[in-house]
């Protein structure tokens, strides 16, 4: 597989997307290997939208590294930081999911005989037998009379 390339504006909002993101992988003392691989494939199988931190303080190998991820699974590079580096790939389709989702179906809607939608989703919350007790009661207000225009 070879690197993936995306348009300017997807970049921009998956970049935007992956500053609240902390790193899922991270590479130990053996670098890059078979199970990393598998990890960061099934990592970007379940989110799409992965950072990954790679260690070490010789950049040309963390480079040789990024690519030959980027190579492996099919991805595109959005940012790199680092040693931390932000990967994108599409997430797969889900073999199990359902064509029409429970709200567009008409077969799951409770319908009357008049076939109008009722509204049975919402719970009856019953009504209170004692009355709320609060820290300060309100205070009952009376309205003064005004004394010299009632005589």
């Amino acid at each position: 597989m070879t690197e993936l390339k995306i348009d300017r504006q997807q970049l921009l909002k998956l970049r935007s997307e992956s500053h609240a993101l902390n790193p899922m992988v991270l590479l130990g003392q053996n670098g890059l290997t078979d199970a990393v691989l598998k990890e960061i494939g099934k990592a970007l199988d379940s989110h799409g939208l992965v950072k990954i931190r790679i260690p070490g303080d010789d950049r040309e190998e963390r480079d040789a590294d990024i690519e030959r991820i980027l190579n492996e699974m099919g991805a595109a590079r959005i940012q790199t930081i680092g040693k931390t580096v932000t990967i994108w790939r599409p997430m797969p389709e889900k073999e199990n999911s359902r064509a029409v989702s429970s709200k567009d179906s008409e077969e799951d809607r409770p319908r009357s005989r008049g076939g109008k939608i009722l509204r049975t989703d919402k719970k009856r919350i019953p009504k209170r037998k004692t009355p709320i007790r609060r820290a300060h009661p309100k205070r009952k207000r009376t309205v003064k009379k005004a004394q010299g225009a009632a005589s």
